[in-house]
């Protein structure tokens, strides 16, 4: 008896030996990837592409979203947990041994969780920039150095470039007019809603390969993007598309309008090729968008950064309306077009939804800002608009 006791406090130390080393190394991980680029550059290079033909394959096989599943998973076990804690006060420790293996479980369950999302997450914060990579000066001796724009008032500094109001109304002008063009060759059915032949999610992957064969990075494997079955859910927080690091995926929002769907597609993919700041993963799906072969899909790229533009364009004049109608105006048809949900989805979300949509907007939007925040973006969720700047880099010698 004595002998079975002793295995047991042995066996007992090893697992807490072993969890304080998980838990030391997830720090040392960490800590690694915040002091030196250097090195979460190489792991997003030379390790993180491994997870992404091992693990992400098999993910991609399963016609559902396995990080949906997870996330449901981790709630319902939290939740039961916390109630078994509570049944077990209520009858005076009667599963005091059960709640402890509980405990333990759910700890080492939390320490891979911890593991995961540093692997497949807060390690690539820390790496070089799309635009550092690819558009830097040196990266690209014809492009000047790119960097962070937030809400431009009157000029947009990217590193030793300083681009003005005129620059941004050209910008402006430039993506409206691709935006009035290309909508008269889309399809729109009876209801006026615009309507693509096709598999655009293989159209939209294959706009990825196509863009990988200039940057490398995006060369290679890509998953398969899935449609989020609790999509009324996320439209109520006005997300179109989700990575989810658990399980390496892109999912994308299943009613949200059509026009959104190949630019958020390609940017949930950036994401899998390890970018994942969200002005760099804005300007991927742009790019691999326009420069499609597919009319469909570069309308759908311009339109995806025409409200960032045309609102920074707004506020750099300070909102003067008789200054915002001097220039190329937005036709009716592509307005109609530049919409999140149409009104029906929108009844129909309502519907369904357990929480009034401004609750859970103004929740996820907290909780995004402060995740981005946490792992050192200081714009938080200003950072989407920061593909203005990026934008601007971009057509610096083509179109000014």
């Amino acid at each position: 008896m004595d002998k079975d006791r002793e295995k047991t406090k042995n066996k007992a130390k090893l697992h807490k030996k072993l969890f304080v080393l998980g838990v030391v190394g997830v720090i040392i991980i960490n800590i690694a990837s915040w002091m030196s680029v250097a090195f979460s550059d190489w792991y997003i290079k030379n390790i993180f592409p491994i997870w992404l033909n091992t693990y992400a394959r098999l993910t991609s096989k399963i016609p559902v979203s396995v990080g949906e599943i997870m996330l449901i998973l981790a709630v319902a076990v939290t939740l039961f947990g916390i109630g078994f804690f509570v049944w077990n006060l209520i009858l005076r420790g009667k599963y005091k041994c059960a709640v402890r293996r509980f405990g333990t479980f759910y700890a080492w369950t939390v320490l891979v969780v911890c593991y995961v999302m540093t692997l497949n997450c807060f390690i690539l914060y820390h790496g070089s920039s799309f635009s550092e990579k690819y558009m830097s000066a040196d990266a690209a001796p014809d492009k000047m150095v790119a960097g962070a724009s937030g809400n431009i008032a009157a000029q947009v500094h990217m590193g030793e470039r300083t681009y003005t109001k005129r620059e941004l109304a050209i910008l402006r002008d430039y993506i409206v007019e691709k935006c009035n063009t290309l909508e008269k060759d889309i399809v729109h059915d009876d209801s006026g809603a615009a309507y693509y032949k096709g598999d655009l999610i293989e159209a939209s992957k294959q706009a990825m390969r196509s863009l990988g064969e200039e940057y490398d990075q995006l060369a290679g494997f890509y998953v398969t993007p899935k449609y989020l079955s609790c999509s009324e859910f996320f439209s109520q927080q006005y997300i179109m598309g989700y990575y989810f690091p658990f399980s390496l995926e892109a999912n994308i929002n299943s009613v949200m309008y059509i026009t959104n769907v190949a630019p958020t597609v390609c940017h949930e993919l950036a994401h899998t090729k390890g970018f994942i700041y969200e002005d760099d993963a804005n300007m991927i799906g742009f790019l691999a968008c326009v420069q499609s072969d597919d009319p469909f899909l570069q309308y759908c790229g311009y339109l995806s950064v025409l409200n960032y533009v045309n609102n920074d364009f707004y506020d750099s004049i300070e909102g003067d309306l008789s200054v915002y109608k001097k220039h190329i105006r937005i036709n009716d048809a592509v307005a109609d077009d530049n919409i999140f949900l149409t009104r029906e989805e929108w009844q129909t979300v309502e519907k369904k939804a357990v929480i009034k949509t401004s609750t859970v907007k103004s929740v996820s939007s907290t909780l995004m800002d402060t995740t981005l925040k946490l792992n050192g973006v200081q714009e938080g969720v200003l950072q989407y608009n920061n593909v203005v700047g990026l934008l601007l880099e971009y057509y610096d010698g083509v179109l000014y």
